[in-house]
């Protein structure tokens, strides 16, 4: 079976963790690339971009990090990547209707899920990448 990359950006590594232990347990066809630091990814982003190789198929993104919140985070990549298909989903222990609904506004976000991940959640994506 083919597995999708997906990323995902969250400063808590124990979330990281986490996600990757669902993933390698329920053997979802996903292979995850992982970043502590949103600027980090965007900088991997950047690279992928510039190097013709295919972007993850999604993101998954924090609202709340230190560096960078996850609506900047969607901000510079759609300014940087505004042609590309890659779909974003929020991923946050965040329930507050402000973040959702601002979530909503940018055009690459088709999601926003509470945390943590879960098989219910990946299975929900799989069916739209």
């Amino acid at each position: 079976m083919h597995s999708h990359h997906i990323m995902f950006v969250d400063d808590n590594s124990m979330n990281n963790s986490l996600t990757k232990a669902i993933i390698e347990i329920e053997e979802l066809s996903i292979e995850p690339s992982f970043f502590l630091s949103p600027q980090k990814a965007l900088d991997n982003l950047k690279a992928i971009k510039e190097s013709e190789q295919d972007l993850p198929k999604c993101i998954f993104v924090d609202v709340n990090m230190p560096e960078l919140s996850g609506f900047e985070f969607v901000e510079l990549y759609e300014k940087m990547c505004p042609d590309e298909d890659v779909i974003i989903f929020f991923l946050s222990a965040s329930v507050m209707e402000r973040d959702y609904t601002k979530a909503l506004t940018y055009k690459s976000v088709k999601g926003f899920y509470e945390k943590p991940f879960s098989v219910e959640i990946a299975k929900k994506v799989m069916d739209l990448i």
